[in-house]
Order: C-alpha cells, then sequence, then structure tokens
C-alpha cells in the first residue's frame, strides 16, 4: 500500500521516518498498513536529512505526531528531546520519538523487536559477536547483556568497540581474533549489505558455519549477501522484517495507544 491510496484530510495525522539515507526504509508503507487495520487517520512520510536538528524543529511546528528514527540520528537526536524513557537512556540511543502536546518523549522501540526477533535463540551464556557499535548496536548489547549472552564487538573503528563493551560487558575484537573464535550468534548491526549495496558483506564467508544463528538486522533486502553466504554455511538465519514489523507496532501504540497482535502480517 502506497502514501496516494491514503484519503489524506485536514484531520490526517502527519508521521515521519528521517534518517541518511533512507532509499531502503519500508517504514512508511508499514506504518500505512498498520494504520488502516486500525482504523487511525495518518500518513507516514520519509524525510531524508543528515540535519536531526531541522527534522526535530518541523516536528513542532507542522506538527509531526511520531517520528521514527534511522541511522545516523538515533544518538545524536536525543539531545533535542524534552523526556527521555529511562530504558531508551540506558541505551543510549533513540528510535522513537513521541509529539505529545508539544512535548516530545524519545523511547527505544528496537528492543521489541530484537526481543522478538530472536525469541527462539538460546543466549545465556553463548558467545555473541555484534558487527557495528553506533546506534543500532546499543539495544543489541542492553538485550545481550540482559539476556545473560557473552557479547563481543567487532567494528571498523575499534575503539567505539571497545567503548562499546566498557559500557555494557564485553570484549571488543579485530579481524585477525575471529579466526578460531568460537561464536555462537553472529548480528549485524551495520548498513553492510543494504540497498543498493547489496553485493556487501560485513563478515567472512568461511568463519561462517552449521552451529550459528546468525541475525542480520537490515531488511531491505530481504536476504542480504550475510544471510545467503550463512544459509550455504548451514547456520540458522534471521532476517530483519520480524524486528521491524515488532518496533513498528510497538511505535503505533505508543503513539495512539492502540495494538495488533504480533502475528499480523503485512504486504510490502
Amino acid at each position: 500500500m502506497n502514501n496516494s491510496q491514503v484519503n489524506i484530510n485536514q484531520h490526517t495525522a502527519l508521521n515521519a521516518v528521517t534518517g541518511f539515507p533512507l532509499e531502503h526504509t519500508l517504514s512508511p508503507q508499514l506504518h500505512a498498513q498498520i494504520y488502516k487495520k486500525l482504523g487511525l487517520n495518518a500518513v507516514m512520510l520519509a524525510f531524508l536529512s543528515q540535519n536531526i536538528e531541522e527534522i526535530i524543529t518541523c516536528m513542532r511546528t507542522l506538527p509531526i505526531h511520531l517520528l521514527a528514527v534511522t541511522l545516523p540520528h538515533k544518538q545524536t537526536v536525543m539531545k533535542f528531546l524534552d523526556r527521555i524513557d529511562p530504558v531508551a537512556k540506558k541505551i543510549g540511543a533513540v528510535n522513537t520519538v513521541i509529539n505529545r502536546n508539544g512535548k516530545l518523549h524519545g523511547y527505544n522501540t528496537d528492543i521489541v523487536g530484537i526481543a522478538h526477533a530472536l525469541k527462539n535463540t538460546q543466549l545465556k551464556g553463548k558467545n555473541v559477536l555484534i558487527i557495528g557499535a553506533g546506534g543500532a548496536a546499543r539495544p543489541l548489547c542492553w538485550f545481550l547483556k540482559k539476556s545473560g549472552a557473552k557479547i563481543f564487538c567487532l567494528n571498523r573503528t575499534r575503539t567505539k568497540a571497545e567503548e562499546l563493551t566498557q559500557e555494557f560487558g564485553g570484549i571488543a575484537l579485530d579481524n585477525n581474533a575471529l579466526v578460531g573464535a568460537k561464536i555462537d550468534v553472529i548480528i549485524n548491526a551495520t548498513p553492510l549489505g543494504m540497498k543498493p549495496h547489496i553485493d556487501e558483506s560485513p563478515f567472512p564467508k568461511n568463519l561462517l558455519n552449521k552451529n550459528q544463528t546468525v541475525f542480520d538486522l537490515i531488511y531491505n533486502p530481504i536476504e542480504t549477501k550475510l544471510l545467503k553466504d550463512a544459509k550455504k554455511a548451514g547456520a540458522k538465519t534471521i532476517n530483519g522484517m520480524p524486528m521491524l514489523l515488532a518496533q513498528a507496532l510497538e511505535q503505533v501504540r505508543l503513539w495512539s495507544g492502540k495494538k495488533l497482535s504480533i502475528n499480523f502480517l503485512p504486504k510490502i
């Protein structure tokens, strides 16, 4: 469903998703279907921007009722908000902003999405490698720590991986340390492999095996090169769609107070 099919009028609530880049986003289509199912008179638009302060100003003045925040703004958006949910504050990243009578409230619904995506994955006592150390990696670290996993982090800039693991507990690795390491779960929290760069992968395919679970937060394409390589190696694979859906349903619940079952299956 696209936004042109929505009957927009003076009562239609404007919601938005912002980030840079944004060509991969399916949030407007997904939210449109959720709004239709719940009978909400609302539309979500994609606002491509490298300047989160400008977007927040627009949110206050238009107004925008719900703002979905993606890379690279999940951390920088926090300083422009009026209130931040305690869990989001502990995570140190916000992916959802709700406008309540001009006051902007920040939340992190990624943790709901992560919990849903990994609900059938054993984490306690397992060695879990997070690839990436940005705003998407932070809720992963928070959730994995809570789940009793042993956290390892690999990032292009090692100092960022060290900062992340010092904060949440864990060990920063470099590429050389991957050889021979026993990794049970691999999670990609980088944009490597995302449309339009679908031929890239953040992890060497020769280090994948059938005893691993590989979770890629990317949902466009639905099967990244990393997941294709993992499937060929016999690993269990999880794409980013379950996380996208669960966190979007939580966004709408926070904004409207209405909710759908997690079994809701959109067509996107």
